[in-house]
């Protein structure tokens, strides 16, 4: 058999639903494969599936070693954001300063998590990914993760407020002002439960929306809908990663300022602020990576 006929055969069996010229692996549910679902044929080893959040993150780290490509893209980015950091990017006109900051942001955010997204479903399933490959991916995808983003802003600010409404028009009904009757610490409680917890909710219910775009190739809505699927399958698992990358991220940032008296808050260094903002966005790429690896789980389990 020729390594073409191989290839076509292969990615058929993983599902991918692949073009020509693109190998980049596509894993979907196994309700929406064409053809058998099992991990046998998507060539998904079990030991993927058993790993732990900290194994996964481990192995996350490794493949670092194995992609140098995503380490150094990153660099870039890092130095990029460094750099707008600096009093030289004030002699810049303010709008290519917003507009270089706005591309930054959604590379770091958006573009290298879909392509660091789709080389771990190329390691996951045997099926490395070149440079190329997962560039073109991530490319290719980036109108649907734009469309992923903004359905999210938008439940995000729409559905806490329309659950919040019947609350507030009760309170504006009130004879009399109801931080009265309490404290204000209590109406701030009832107020963070109302609107806060429902955004944190749905933030963590869409979290790997963009995992479900980019390795699963799927649309939008239907990017949401994956999410909102596995998040409520694994919910401890996906609670203990939350746990974890909020921990890490407090220990790196924490340490650059402490209290002072009269409780003042000032830096300690900038060039420790420097390195603990760069290191906490890369460990930021270790976390995508990790993210990645749980979407695949979730996704064939």
């Amino acid at each position: 058999m020729s390594e073409s006929t191989d290839s076509a055969t292969r990615s058929a069996s993983i599902g991918h639903g692949t073009t020509p010229g693109d190998v980049a692996p596509t894993i979907r549910a196994r309700d929406d494969v064409d053809g058998c679902g099992c991990l046998e044929c998507r060539h998904i080893e079990t030991t993927t599936t058993n790993r732990t959040v900290l194994d996964a993150l481990v192995w996350s780290v490794r493949l670092f070693r194995s992609y140098p490509s995503i380490p150094a893209f990153a660099g870039v980015i890092i130095l990029a954001n460094r750099l707008l950091e600096t009093d030289t990017i004030e002699l810049l006109p303010t709008p290519a300063v917003g507009m270089i900051e706005a591309v930054t942001a959604f590379a770091f955010v958006i573009s290298l998590r879909a392509y660091v997204g789709t080389i771990v479903a190329g390691e996951l399933t045997g099926d490395s990914v070149t440079i190329r490959e997962g560039l073109r991916r991530s490319i290719g995808r980036t109108p649907a993760l734009v469309g992923v983003i903004l359905l999210t802003v938008f439940s995000v600010m729409t559905i806490p407020f329309f659950l919040s409404l019947p609350l507030l028009v009760l309170v504006g009904a009130l004879p009399i002002n109801p931080v009265g009757m309490v404290s204000f610490p209590v109406a701030a409680a009832v107020g963070v439960i109302v609107f806060v917890v429902p955004i944190l909710f749905l933030l963590f219910k869409f979290w790997f929306a963009p995992e479900a775009c980019v390795i699963g190739e799927y649309g939008p809505l239907e990017s949401l809908r994956v999410s909102w699927r596995i998040t409520t399958n694994y919910r401890t698992k996906f609670l203990l990663v939350g746990v974890i990358a909020i921990g890490s991220a407090l220990s790196l940032y924490l340490p650059t300022v402490v209290p002072q008296l009269e409780t003042e808050m000032t830096l300690v260094h900038p060039v420790l602020g420097v390195i603990s903002s760069s290191v906490g966005e890369l460990l930021s790429i270790v976390w995508a990576s990790a993210y990645a690896h749980i979407y695949v789980q979730g996704i064939v389990s």
